[in-house]
């Protein structure tokens, strides 16, 4: 039986923005999250709520005229 191996699926620079965003965090108010319309989902980084916790945070979807309306709306 060949030996299964695990993929690493996250790259260093997203591992890098990740403790650029912690050490950058008790400087700022609030966060905009950009998100892509057409995958709002997908196209979110799981750990970030963790990582914002209580900061307010605004939710902006980009591409919307590509994305179908009524998935967005």
């Amino acid at each position: 039986m060949e030996e299964l191996r695990s993929i690493q699926w996250f790259p260093g620079h997203m591992t890098k923005t990740k403790r650029k965003i912690e050490a950058q965090l008790k400087l700022i108010d609030a966060v905009a999250i950009l998100l892509d319309a057409r995958v709002p989902y997908s196209s979110c980084n799981p750990d970030l709520r963790s990582i914002i916790n209580n900061k307010p945070r605004m939710v902006v979807l980009n591409k919307c005229d590509m994305a179908d309306p009524e998935e967005t709306k």
